[in-house]
């Protein structure tokens, strides 16, 4: 009867694919990561300047109602109340 080592080190299958791999020069260029900013994102970002502005006019209108300056034109307010229940 025959016996054959199949396991020893000289008859390594992978020990050229190894040396192989080592050896190769990394020349590869990377990619760097990149963001994309979605179309909705963009209209969130748009919508915090317009809350920006419009706390500036809250604070605006306090100001003037607590110095007694701000005006209520009761014409505006009727209009408004009559096209908001007879326009629907």
């Amino acid at each position: 009867m025959k016996i054959n080592s199949f396991n020893r080190p000289e008859t390594n299958p992978y020990s050229k694919q190894i040396n192989h791999m080592e050896q190769k020069p990394r020349t590869e260029r990377i990619e760097a990561d990149q963001i994309e900013i979605s179309k909705q994102a963009k209209e969130l970002q748009q919508s915090s300047r317009y809350d920006a502005e419009r706390k500036a006019r809250i604070e605006q209108l306090k100001n003037q109602i607590q110095q007694g300056e701000y005006k209520v034109d009761p014409k505006k307010v009727a209009y408004s109340i009559a096209k908001y229940y007879f326009n629907q």
